[in-house]
């Protein structure tokens, strides 16, 4: 697998990688995570981006189980 956020990879960018993140503004840490912000791209660091999938992540099942009731429904109407 690639490692693109470790290593050589970094050594190439301005900084070895470290500056400020552009969510929790922490300072002198990786962002190496490119991040649609306001129309701007911009650079966050790992733990806000596993921060902002989690949460898409949890919004997006309010809608999943209404759909899952549907299915669960059909297989009972074939056996009868």
């Amino acid at each position: 697998m690639s490692k693109a956020h470790r290593g050589t990879g970094l050594r190439k960018t301005a900084n070895h990688g470290r500056g400020t993140c552009a969510i929790c503004k922490t300072e002198g840490i990786k962002v190496v995570y490119e991040y649609d912000l306001d129309g701007k791209k911009v650079m966050i660091c790992k733990f806000c981006k596993a921060h902002l999938k989690n949460k898409a992540r949890l919004e997006k099942p309010a809608a999943a189980p209404a759909a899952a009731e549907a299915p669960a429904e059909a297989p009972a109407e074939a056996q009868a």
